[in-house]
């Protein structure tokens, strides 16, 4: 039986008083593993089950060729556990055992905004669009709230519930803004996000900013009109030189009514150049609504 007093370097709980996790107290003999969900960079995530609740769980893998990274990884999810918001997906608690880092989250779905964006079977119009962004960008306003930036902000970050609305996940990269404990550039960091939705200051090695996310942000509202990936296939030191040398970005299609303007007009304000230029989530979140 793994306690918060027992493990207290190890094991955050989230919500002492929740009705399935509770008393401080986890039985591991009560985890029982299922099938795996995903996988990524620095672990894997599996559904699981407890006490009658099904949950994710996220492991990270051992051994790996940049144990920093990991580390780091683990780390920032810590820094989510006190979050609660419909729009961003509920960590419980974080514990090591048997040198396996692990996380312990709320289970959404197995479909990710990127499954959807990819499915030609999914019609996705400027509606449907309007209301994935509003769900979105109200989960990163109240993480910006609490000083929180995600920093690695994608559809494939994005899970949609069962009723059809988006709730952001892995914060496995985010930093808290003014932390000095935390590396705050990439080159002092083992952690990078993904290129293609990477802001173009932190690509030039800046400081973060709440206003880094609102460029993945606007990446996001761009691939879910245009339903293709951002740059393609194109090496991640040409998305870098592209992005930062000559201030490019995905092709903007051309409205076709005065929805759409307003929306490419939105998304194209999000990915500015210049990190004052562009509005902050709970402006976004005030004009979506």
């Amino acid at each position: 039986m793994i306690s918060l007093q027992s493990y207290e370097d190890d094991v955050f709980i989230n919500d002492a008083n929740s009705t399935t996790i509770s008393d401080n107290v986890i039985n591991l003999n009560e985890l029982v593993v299922g099938s795996e969900l995903g996988s990524g960079g620095f672990g894997s995530v599996c559904e699981c089950f407890m006490r009658g609740n099904k949950y994710a769980l996220k492991k990270f893998h051992k051994n790996r060729t940049n144990d920093r990274a990991s580390r780091e990884s683990f780390e920032s999810e810590k820094t989510v556990l006190h979050l609660s918001h419909p729009n961003i997906v509920r960590t419980y608690f974080t514990f090591a055992f048997e040198d396996t880092h692990c996380v312990l989250m709320e289970f959404v779905s197995r479909k990710t905004l990127q499954n959807i964006i990819d499915d030609s079977n999914e019609v996705i119009d400027i509606y449907r669009c309007k209301r994935f962004a509003r769900d979105i960008i109200a989960g990163l306003a109240y993480a910006h709230r609490n000083n929180i930036v995600h920093l690695d902000l994608k559809p494939a970050n994005i899970l949609i519930t069962a009723t059809g609305e988006c709730k952001v996940a892995d914060f496995g990269c985010c930093q808290v803004v003014g932390d000095t404990r935390v590396p705050s550039t990439p080159t002092k960091s083992s952690l990078t996000g993904t290129y293609a939705y990477r802001a173009p200051e932190l690509l030039r090695g800046e400081s973060i900013s709440t206003k880094a996310d609102i460029y993945s942000f606007g990446i996001c509202l761009w691939q879910m009109l245009v339903r293709e990936r951002p740059f393609g296939n194109e090496h991640y030191q040409v998305i870098i030189f592209k992005v930062v040398a000559y201030n490019l970005r995905p092709k903007v299609p051309t409205a076709s009514d005065q929805i759409e303007m307003d929306y490419i007009e939105l998304m194209k304000r999000c990915w500015d150049k210049e990190n004052k230029n562009r509005p902050t989530a709970d402006e976004i979140l005030k004009h979506l609504s």
